[in-house]
């Protein structure tokens, strides 16, 4: 292991490794927890709300003056789908600039009183946002191996969602609402790198103001109540957890994301807010693009174990 590597190599190994090292046997049991953890969350626990659904928490990776990534992913869980762009560039060193679109399209049911019984009623929308951070990253741990990063933004979004008429009126008509929102945020990550894999966590604590709403009257009281109770708990306060696993295949990044709504107040229980939006995405590391191998610091401690290990084998067979 790269990490592993310094003075006392072999038997007196143990002895000399820094603490928090990192080293092949502990690093395979991380890998599989996380990749059955994010695995099964891929599969069943994607979901989405009317109201409003988070956007993936972008998890910086960055670590050097110009480093930048461009990343597109997608989601599909259900009738439930979306599509993602990110970038990031370090402009200079330990500063970053990130920006993230989001859009989701879903549908559902949900309990109506457009007449005077109660039934549910089919509903379709979609929801765009837009969004721009500034922050700063440094390197930790005895090899540099951890990334920290606390990154603050705001973006802008709207939500449009269509009802279906009562079953005994025959129109083709929808009733509408729509309305516009804007989230301030702040951001702090933890992320490692390790050889091709990396992983990161991050929090994000937003303040979200729903505002310009429009709501077609005839869609009934019930839901009329519930979006006038979303624009009365501005500005709303959440705080979302998210976590992403990737593997690189230089300069390209496959990568697992979640990202989920963990806490806010009585409106994140009465309005379902608590959703989780899980994708998978593709990213492009553009600085290595135009970078060698050589000036890689992952290539540089792979060839340096090779190297060694190659002197350790011909002084095994002079011997």
């Amino acid at each position: 292991s790269p990490l592993g590597e310094g003075p006392g190599e072999g038997l007196n190994e143990h002895h000399h490794r820094p603490p928090c090292a990192i080293t092949p046997n502990n690093m395979r049991s991380i890998l599989f927890f996380l990749i059955t953890a994010g695995g099964l969350s891929f599969f069943t626990a994607c979901t989405t709300n009317r109201f409003y659904t988070p956007n993936t928490v972008q998890v910086p990776m960055l670590s050097r003056q110009h480093q930048a990534t461009i990343t597109g992913g997608f989601s599909k869980s259900g009738k439930n789908s979306g599509w993602e762009a990110q970038g990031i560039y370090s402009p200079l060193p330990h500063v970053g600039l990130l920006v993230n679109h989001f859009n989701v399209r879903y549908n559902g049911l949900v309990v109506a009183d457009f007449s005077p019984f109660f039934y549910e009623s089919n509903y379709n929308g979609e929801s765009r946002f837009t969004e721009a951070g500034v922050g700063g990253y440094i390197e930790a741990g005895p090899q540099k191996e951890y990334l920290i990063s606390l990154y603050t933004g705001f973006g802008q979004g709207s939500v449009l969602n269509r009802y279906s008429p009562p079953p005994d009126i025959q129109t083709g008509e929808t009733y509408n609402s729509s309305w516009k929102y804007q989230r301030w945020f702040v951001q702090p990550s933890l992320s490692l790198k390790y050889r091709r894999f990396q992983v990161g966590a991050a929090l994000r604590f937003a303040s979200i103001d729903f505002y310009d709403g429009d709501i077609n009257s005839r869609m009934g009281l019930l839901e009329t109540e519930r979006i006038q109770k979303l624009e009365a708990s501005s500005p709303l306060f959440l705080t979302e957890m998210a976590w992403s696993i990737g593997w690189r295949l230089r300069p390209v990044v496959l990568s697992l994301n979640s990202t989920g709504v963990v806490l806010g107040n009585n409106s994140v229980r009465e309005l379902e807010l608590a959703s989780h939006y899980v994708s998978f995405s593709v990213g492009l590391n553009v600085h290595e693009l135009f970078k060698s191998k050589e000036n890689d610091p992952g290539e540089k401690a792979n060839k340096k174990k090779n190297t060694k290990s190659k002197k350790s084998k011909k002084k095994k067979k002079r011997k």
